[in-house]
């Protein structure tokens, strides 16, 4: 048993350091990736000769479920797309996008579950662990060659996109190659991530939405399959099934409640607070929530645009003209109030919540990204 620890162990140990200086060394090469990949799942075929015991009962409907969940993936977001509108794709099929990205990403995808498959033999955390990295450096390949890291908002889609997103894949996609083997994901990949290379245009929808789908879609499969497919498992309760249920629909209102809340694409929004010129009514590192306000009356904070930028001061002054109203703003740590005055057309909404200082760790990051520009 040492002995079988110690092969998992070191071949994954130097698969990672492999796609890792590949990575770093040769950035976003995506035809080196593939044929990394293709000598490590050789390799392992040389190393390994154990097999998963498969339910080869289920496979094949597993198969087909996840060519359903795949398709309703790509469908969900171009429903959706229906309300943010669509964009022109510029991966559109063709010879090219095909050499380009459609061969090594098929080619990817296809080696890392055959790896994933052969690893997963070992029971061991630090292996399954290790695994996951694994998984999750062919994903930040495949991915990132959409984004480059220039600066925090990339950054944050980076982490939030890829990498926490590649997590709860990964985490799936273990569950199901140790029962149902490499091919119900490898169709469920191939669907779910090259209909971005082939489809003529691609829905646009707000960054922080894709990230949660990507994030709480594995969940919903993961559920549907453990509770239909999963013969090992105890017959749970009807009461055990609701607690489930219940608590499955109330983290599923929560994240969407966050989710909503930070993209500030509806009545209310979220903003940590950047400046100084409101301090001691909000401080630099408080993150405020605010609505979408019906009305506007002198002394309430708002939070307005102006040259692109979210701005959060106090009206102190309002002016009617006849024509449209005129607010004038102050920052309360300022002497002066601003220069110019807003209209109603600028302001994005009215401040109702303070929480103190939980925006630091954003600060922190965007500080870091100025100092490096």
């Amino acid at each position: 048993m040492r002995k079988i620890f110690n092969k998992y162990f070191i071949l994954e140990l130097f698969t990672i350091i492999l796609l890792l200086s590949s990575t770093l060394l040769i950035y976003r090469n995506i035809y080196f990736m593939a044929f990394l990949l293709i000598i490590v799942y050789f390799i392992s075929k040389l190393v390994i000769r154990n097999k998963l015991l498969l339910d080869v009962v289920n496979m094949k409907s597993i198969s087909i479920v996840m060519i359903i969940f795949g398709v309703l993936y790509v469908a969900l977001y171009y429903m959706l797309g229906l309300y943010t509108r669509f964009y022109n794709n510029e991966y559109i099929l063709s010879i090219n996008s095909i050499i380009q990205f459609i061969i090594p990403i098929s080619i990817i995808i296809i080696f890392t579950e055959l790896i994933r498959n052969k690893l997963l033999i070992s029971d061991s955390l630090i292996n399954k662990t290790l695994l996951l990295f694994i998984t999750i450096i062919p994903d930040f390949v495949i991915y990132s060659k959409m984004y480059a890291i220039l600066d925090l908002d990339r950054f944050l889609v980076i982490i939030g996109y890829i990498l926490f997103a590649s997590i709860s894949n990964n985490l799936l996609f273990n569950y199901l190659s140790s029962k149902y083997g490499a091919k119900p994901i490898i169709i469920y990949r191939l669907i779910t991530t090259l209909y971005a290379y082939t489809l003529p245009v691609i829905p646009n929808v707000y960054m922080f939405f894709r990230t949660f789908v990507r994030i709480f879609y594995p969940l919903l499969i993961y559920y549907y399959v453990d509770k239909y497919f999963d013969t090992d498992k105890k017959v749970v309760k009807v009461k055990d099934r609701r607690l489930e249920v219940v608590s499955m629909s109330l983290c599923t209102i929560i994240m969407i409640f966050l989710i909503a809340l930070v993209s500030c694409r509806f009545d209310y929004g979220a903003l940590v607070i950047g400046s100084t010129s409101m301090a001691g009514t909000l401080d630099k590192g408080d993150v405020i929530v605010y609505e979408n306000p019906n009305k506007i009356k002198l002394n309430d904070i708002i939070v307005f645009k102006k040259d692109n930028v979210r701005i959060v001061h106090r009206i102190v002054k309002i002016d009617e003209n006849g024509i449209d109203r005129r607010y004038y703003t102050k920052g309360d740590a300022n002497d002066i109030k601003d220069k110019e005055f807003i209209t109603d057309k600028e302001i994005i909404g009215k401040v109702i919540l303070n929480v103190k200082q939980i925006g630091r760790p954003t600060l922190w990051l965007r500080e870091i990204f100025n100092k490096e520009g």
